[in-house]
């Protein structure tokens, strides 16, 4: 927010700034997390489900995310360090997950409203 409240656009133009600076799959984010999990001892299953909205299963989606980039945004990825921390303070606080509240089996259908 910083960035964009320092670097306004100019007057009359819209300027788009997408808040991410990676994009991967559920797929590929869920290799990464296995592995990850995995290499720190935890028993990491990758679980498939059917997929809630009705949408291809494979299309072409590579949104451009540079705009904060341009004004200097420092960006945080994604690393195996990264997704370590969250294992870990989700392992820590693991009695007060309750899975019923993640996955509420909600699907989506083009056809209706």
């Amino acid at each position: 927010m910083r960035l964009s409240l320092e670097n306004p656009a100019a007057k009359g133009v819209l300027r788009i700034l997408n808040q991410f600076t990676e994009t991967f799959s559920v797929n590929q984010l869920a290799q990464k997390g296995q592995r990850v999990a995995r290499s720190m001892g935890f028993k990491a299953e990758i679980a498939t489900v059917e997929n809630p909205r009705k949408e291809a299963e494979e299309h072409y989606y590579n949104p451009a995310h540079t705009g904060l980039l341009d004004l200097g945004l420092k960006p945080q990825y994604l690393t195996d360090e990264v997704l370590a921390e969250m294992i870990e303070f989700a392992a820590k606080h693991k009695k007060a997950i309750r899975p019923e509240q993640i996955y509420r089996k909600v699907s989506w259908d083009r056809n209706i409203g």
